[in-house]
């Protein structure tokens, strides 16, 4: 009797560990069994994206970087990025990815398996009215993953907001 209650006990104890290390386990497992990390990106998008000087929506083209640090992203500028983005990312880029232009009140989900030095993910939209707009989002991954990362953009505006 003593012996069920201390194995049942056990039982419950690792249940409930593994459910508050899920992020810590999901990499380890992940490491151990030579899993790759994987993303699903999920992009939500409004009718009214990238306005024209008309206030006409545009179609939008964004930009998928694979990471391993976050400080040069988070440094670079709308330009720098533009023009010269593997230059101003240097040692941090991994990859890098141009989506398929956003069309306006066209959401989708696109699924990514990343490279193994990846820690972060950056996604850098090319809006017309670049100086008032929010164009970069960068959000840390877990590496080896058993569970595929998710992450979800709304794009509305000239504005790209992740959406916990």
């Amino acid at each position: 009797m003593i012996r069920k209650k201390i194995i049942t006990l056990v039982f419950v104890s690792s249940i409930t560990l593994l459910i508050s290390a899920c992020s810590s386990m999901n990499e380890w497992v992940g490491t151990k069994l030579g899993f790759d990390t994987d993303l699903t990106l999920n992009l939500k998008v409004d009718a009214d994206i990238n306005p024209d000087d008309k206030k006409r929506p545009s179609p939008l083209f964004v930009r998928l970087y694979e990471l391993k640090t976050n400080k040069m992203f988070n440094r670079a500028d709308f330009i720098g990025l533009y023009e010269r983005d593997k230059e101003v990312l240097g040692a941090d880029l991994v990859a890098k990815q141009e989506l398929k232009r956003l069309v306006p009140g066209v959401s989708r989900e696109e699924k990514f398996v990343l490279n193994k030095e990846t820690r972060y993910i950056a996604l850098y939209a090319e809006f017309l009215n670049y100086k008032k707009a929010k164009y970069k989002i960068i959000v840390p991954v877990v590496s080896n993953n058993v569970i595929a990362t998710s992450i979800t953009v709304a794009v509305s505006g000239s504005k790209l907001k992740l959406v916990e």
